[in-house]
């Protein structure tokens, strides 16, 4: 006959359970997946409320069979379109088929490893109080980019136009440069040229600029 029961003893994937005065002996557990495609695991918690089944009418040869809510370990949610986990360190994993919403909150840290990684959305936000990227190439392609603060670039700039023709840098601004300025063409400002410009010396000639 199958029992209900409380695990009070856990080894490994295994667990003892108390049966009102009897407490069995270490017994398998139910797993949702344990063959080649793949293995999952969810760990044991002494307090969780299961039912075993016997083998052969020998609850000391039987199976456990998990997922028995109980009072302290009820669920959060039980509306019926969402999907939910909650898990004891505050970390929550959602999904809502009516809003086709996926929400994950996770109290430390997410490490992902793979080879290559492909994000395709309309719209991507990113909040965060220090953002950090290492790569060997950074590639960016975008209509129009919007740098909105102090901006610090340990490094060259240099812009060229689609295709690798010539481009532009333009700035509403000021510049203070620290070091010296080399330029291939003409300057000018709101005066007019000063690459190619005279002025007269104080002996009354005319001088070229150098």
């Amino acid at each position: 006959m199958n029992e209900l029961g409380i695990i009070c003893d856990i080894k490994g994937d295994k667990a003892r359970v108390a049966i009102g005065e009897m407490v069995t002996d270490y017994l398998s557990v139910f797993a949702c997946m344990a063959n080649s495609y793949a293995v999952s695991f969810c760990p044991l918690r002494i307090g969780e409320q299961v039912l075993v089944m016997p083998v052969r009418g020998d609850l000391n040869s039987g199976v456990i069979l998990r997922g028995l809510y109980q009072e302290k370990h009820s669920p959060k949610n039980t509306d019926n379109n969402t999907f939910n986990i909650h898990f004891e360190d505050g970390t929550h994993l959602e999904y809502n088929s009516q809003t086709s919403t996926l929400k994950l909150d996770v109290s430390k840290n997410i490490n992902i490893t793979c080879v290559d990684k492909f994000i395709n959305a309309q719209n991507h936000t990113t909040k965060a109080n220090t953002i950090s990227l290492k790569a060997s190439n950074v590639s960016v392609e975008a209509t129009s980019i919007s740098l909105n603060g102090n901006t610090q670039i340990a490094g060259g700039i240099s812009t060229s136009g689609k295709g690798g023709g010539s481009g532009s840098f333009s700035i509403n601004g000021n510049l203070n440069l620290i070091g010296n300025l080399q330029v291939s063409g003409q300057i000018s400002d709101s005066k007019g040229d000063l690459t190619n410009h005279t002025h007269a010396c104080t002996c009354g000639a005319t001088a070229s600029p150098r």
